[in-house]
């Protein structure tokens, strides 16, 4: 028989075991429960991720279809997933200031300041806000995050990025009628990138309505260099030529680019034809130190004739009962001068004569049209001449030699 001390040893290597034993199905219960929890943790973690990830595809492509109000509720949504995540809440912010309504472009503003807090130095941020500051009406900022932009860093091709933020910087200063700042914008950005077409149009297309023709008209002729037979090169070529009064080389590029449009079956553009002929028949109109003394004299008296007519039917509108406007009676007293009568002998032996009087056929042109109205044909050309800058048409008098006529 077993003692009693036996037994109580006995006992107690049981209740060890049993207690062990216990100790590691609690063990590999809780461990299998804690595997269980994770598994389905990460599970849950991996659906939320997706479902945002989701919402985030959706968002980006409703924003990149122009829908913003359905990429805002798509953005939201991922957010919801994945709260916090600066990538959801940048889109969304984009996507606010899209709709243009004034409380999201707000709300948008604000998203995109929070943005900047932590990252002041991204070009795109920064872009947002310009682009918001400007919406808001608040200048000094928009032209502070603008500049920003142009020095901040960006993602892929920086050199490209940075010259398109300074265009739309300039295109801000057009809007806001500050040429000056936009004609500076413009000229580094087409210092800092290099040729190529679109770019070179673009620049061409900004420096015109930034009132600077000669710094255009550069950048359409590198694109014409890249381009040469590209109709709209030649046409705003064309166009910005005959603006400036170099109506000769306007000609040339207009009949160009109609000609370019016919060989690509592409339909011929009837004001660029127009401005073609107008050009070519302003070339004949036209009296230039470079022609023949008797040939610039012949044109000189030829619009001379047509202003004497414009004057005659200008006045013709007032009746006998009212008095011919004080503006037309200096000007019919200028065409009893010497302006107005010198004939070809005159005119052949004094150049000055010659300059004084297309200078009355300029004045008559631009009086008539204040008082008569717009006018059409070749006064409306002589109207265009007058208007044009005066070292594209004026003759150079020193070259003008007179021409010794024998008396009759």
């Amino acid at each position: 028989m077993l003692t009693e001390l036996e037994e109580i040893s006995i006992a107690k290597r049981r209740l060890i075991l049993r207690d062990s034993l216990a100790i590691l199905s609690l063990t590999l219960a809780t461990v299998a429960i804690f595997i269980v929890t994770l598994f389905l943790f990460r599970s849950f973690s991996q659906h939320r991720a997706d479902l945002a990830q989701q919402a985030y595809e959706q968002g980006r492509d409703a924003l990149n279809a122009h829908h913003p109000d359905e990429a805002i509720a798509s953005l939201r949504a991922a957010l919801s997933y994945a709260p916090g995540d600066s990538r959801d809440i940048q889109l969304l912010a984009q996507a606010l200031g899209e709709t243009g309504r004034p409380e999201q472009t707000e709300e948008s503003y604000q998203y995109f300041m929070n943005l900047w807090d932590t990252q002041p130095g991204n070009g795109l941020i920064n872009l947002q806000l310009a682009r918001l500051a400007a919406r808001r009406n608040d200048r000094s900022a928009a032209v502070n995050f603008f500049r920003a932009a142009v020095y901040g860093t960006w993602e892929g091709d920086g050199v490209a990025r940075r010259a398109q933020v300074r265009l739309e910087l300039a295109q801000y200063f057009i809007a806001n009628h500050d040429l000056g700042s936009a004609r500076l914008e413009l000229l580094i950005a087409g210092g800092n990138a290099p040729d190529d077409y679109d770019r070179d149009m673009t620049l061409g297309s900004l420096l015109e309505q930034a009132q600077d023709p000669a710094d255009a008209s550069t950048y359409y002729q590198h694109a014409l260099a890249a381009k040469p037979d590209d109709p709209p090169a030649l046409e705003a070529a064309g166009r910005l030529a005959y603006q400036s009064g170099d109506f000769e080389s306007a000609h040339r590029l207009l009949a160009r680019a109609l000609a370019a449009q016919g060989v690509t079956h592409t339909p011929a553009d009837a004001d660029d034809e127009n401005l073609a002929d107008n050009a070519a028949r302003i070339l004949e109109l036209m009296p230039l130190p470079t022609q023949p003394v008797r040939e610039r004299v012949e044109r000189v008296l030829a619009d001379r004739a047509i202003a004497a007519k414009r004057l005659d039917a200008c006045s013709s509108q007032f009746s006998d009962a009212v008095e011919l406007p004080s503006a037309l009676q200096a000007m019919r007293s200028r065409w009893d001068g010497t302006e107005g009568t010198g004939n070809a002998a005159a005119l052949l032996r004094d150049p000055p004569q010659q300059e004084s009087a297309m200078q009355l056929v300029y004045d008559t042109e631009a009086q008539t049209a204040k008082l008569c109205g717009a006018p059409t044909g070749d006064d409306a050309l002589l109207l265009r001449m007058a208007t044009a800058p005066r070292a594209a048409i004026q003759p150079d008098a020193a070259k003008l030699v007179p021409i010794t006529v024998p008396h009759d």
